[in-house]
């Protein structure tokens, strides 16, 4: 099994992202590539699978399977172009947790050019997240949430610089991690990004965060077109441009290292070692759904049939609820039926909604629990009749 080590985004070797990249012809078990993850210790491993004329795609850290990556899939494609002899122009990805991104050569000899799905942040209530501001050593100020990080936004590119988080204190922090960005000295804009949560204290070089930077700094700046700086040690150097609802990030890529996993016995879990495989997250489970849709249920039925079938799925599961638990007797009819099948056709529904609503239930659920914890901090504790 082959594996490359890239550098993202930058034109020198021990600078940028590194990135694991292992072309697949067939997918190993979840907790096989969780442990080669693990064993890499970067903060990505890349593998994808021909399928068709695209690629899925999928990202670990050394902790986690993650939703999107960016500096791994130009990792990956530079191995696609440059090691692996790929021809067309443009190489399609498909992520399960993130949908259609693709890389396609820049502008410049060795430039790649990420087409990723923006993700504009919005305003959220700090006051539930001091944690946050423990964590980086700021004062509590404004706060913003884009689909994976929170985000600050500071005045000074030397404040970006002299952040000196605890990060032991910033992984109790709800998300992915926190971004932290300011106006840049040589570049439109400065980030740093810090992801303690997810098995990595701070990335080098983090496309996914500049699919919810390019679109602030663009609104911020009034122009599509901005260069950034992530001030990490190892820095990197990003080329962005807004265009619609997609962003697209230009880099470039060096490879440091070519060899070959030697591990025989890839399905045999080593003893001692219990790594249950990667959940199933809701945005997932809307992109599966999605998915579903598009290559199988041939299209989504209205909103308002599908509003319909929620209501008719929710009595099938009052139903069954009422002869489970209830006083009502089973009739032949209902027999057999299972209160977990009737749940998830539920949830099939709504997520059904959800999608074709533009609604990420993800973003949703977050802002519902911070609303929840502002709004009922005391209210159920002093309500007698819960006592």
């Amino acid at each position: 099994m082959q594996i490359y080590q890239i550098d993202a985004f930058t034109e020198q070797l021990f600078h940028g992202n590194p990135a694991a990249v292992v072309p697949l012809t067939e997918w190993l078990p979840d907790d096989i590539m969780q442990r080669i993850a693990m064993e890499n210790n970067l903060a990505e491993t890349v593998f994808f699978v021909p399928e068709g004329d695209q690629y899925i795609i999928r990202w670990f850290t050394p902790a986690v399977e993650v939703d999107l990556c960016g500096h791994a899939t130009l990792a990956a494609a530079h191995v696609l172009f440059e090691e692996m002899g790929y021809m067309a122009g443009t190489i399609r990805f498909y992520s399960p947790r993130s949908g259609l991104l693709e890389v396609s050569k820049g502008d410049q000899p060795g430039q790649l050019t990420l087409n990723f799905p923006s993700g504009p942040p919005v305003p959220v209530d700090a006051a539930p997240l001091t944690v946050i501001f423990e964590g980086l050593g700021l004062a509590p100020q404004p706060l913003f949430k884009g689909p994976y990080d929170y985000m600050i936004v500071l005045d000074k590119e030397e404040q970006i610089a002299a952040l000196d988080p605890d990060f032991r204190r910033l992984a109790a922090s709800p998300g992915r991690g926190v971004v932290v960005t300011a106006p840049g000295r040589e570049s439109d804009f400065v980030s740093r990004c810090f992801f303690p949560q997810s098995g990595i204290d701070e990335d080098p070089v983090t496309g996914s965060a500049h699919t919810m930077l390019v679109p602030y700094w663009a609104d911020r700046l009034g122009k599509p077109r901005l260069s950034a700086i992530q001030l990490s040690a190892r820095r990197g150097y990003l080329d962005c441009r807004l265009a619609g609802d997609r962003v697209y990030i230009s880099g470039y890529a060096k490879i440091f290292m070519k060899g070959e996993i030697l591990a025989p016995h890839l399905d045999t879990p080593p003893p001692h070692l219990d790594t249950p495989p990667a959940p199933l997250s809701i945005r997932h489970a809307q992109n599966m759904v999605d998915e579903w849709i598009r290559t199988t249920g041939v299209r989504y039925f209205s909103e308002l049939t599908n509003m319909a079938i929620l209501t008719e799925e929710v009595g099938e599961v009052a139903r069954l609820m009422s002869r489970l638990y209830g006083d009502q007797s089973f009739k032949d009819s209902d027999k057999g039926k299972e209160l977990s099948d009737e749940l998830a056709d539920v949830l099939w529904v709504l997520i059904c909604i959800a999608n074709q609503t533009g609604v990420d239930l993800t973003t949703a659920l977050e802002k519902n629990f911070t609303k929840k914890n502002i709004r009922d901090a005391a209210r159920h504790q002093q309500n007698p009749k819960l006592k």
